[in-house]
């Protein structure tokens, strides 16, 4: 007994005392909002480049191919490279070609760019042959393979003939153009008047 002969057991209301703080603190936790930094994950451009112009060299320092699109942005979250009115024009003197549509996506590691809406694709004519365009709605192009392909409906035009189809692939390496799937078309042969 303690002088005034009230006896006290420290250890249980100590234990006790704890217990009542811990509740206290945890009720306030629960209550308190979280803040979460969410904004390194949402789908905006971190970084938008307007008359964006790109040129891309060969090994001996020859100019490949040039991309040009009134405004390119950049998105974090996914890493991918969004262009607005894109053009992509082939500076090789074997294929005097350009590609231009509304739209394109390219890939983090610039390879392979995607063609979307309204795809235009202008092949100037060698050797005395006729231009010949190409129209899509789809492109997935590999510039530095030279290869173009499609699973979407292709119209092709040289002249007055016309050939469209529902899958395309083109591999300028190899010289080679494939058409697949509902091939149709119309070929015009020129005469030159003489029998």
């Amino acid at each position: 007994m303690t002088r005034s002969g009230f006896h006290v057991h420290w250890p249980p209301l100590g234990l006790a005392l704890i217990l009542a703080l811990l509740g206290m603190w945890l009720n306030q936790v629960a209550e308190r909002p979280v803040m979460v930094d969410d904004s390194g994950f949402t789908h905006e451009p971190d970084y938008i480049v307007e008359n964006f112009d790109a040129m891309a060299f060969d090994l001996r320092g020859r100019p490949r191919h040039r991309l040009v699109a009134e405004r390119m942005m950049h998105y974090m979250d996914d890493d991918t490279t969004v262009l607005e009115q894109p053009v992509l024009v082939s500076l090789d003197p074997e294929i005097p070609m350009e590609v231009r549509s509304r739209r394109a996506q390219m890939s983090a590691d610039g390879k392979q760019v995607y063609f979307l809406n309204q795809v235009h694709v202008l092949r100037r004519g060698m050797n005395g042959e006729m231009p010949m365009t190409l129209d899509t709605e789809y492109l997935h192009v590999t510039p530095d393979d030279r290869i173009m392909r499609t699973d979407k409906f292709v119209t092709l035009r040289q002249g007055a003939s016309l050939i469209s189809a529902n899958q395309m692939l083109v591999d300028d390496v190899n010289k080679l153009l494939t058409l697949s799937a509902g091939v149709k078309g119309t070929h015009q042969v020129s005469h030159s008047g003489t029998r």
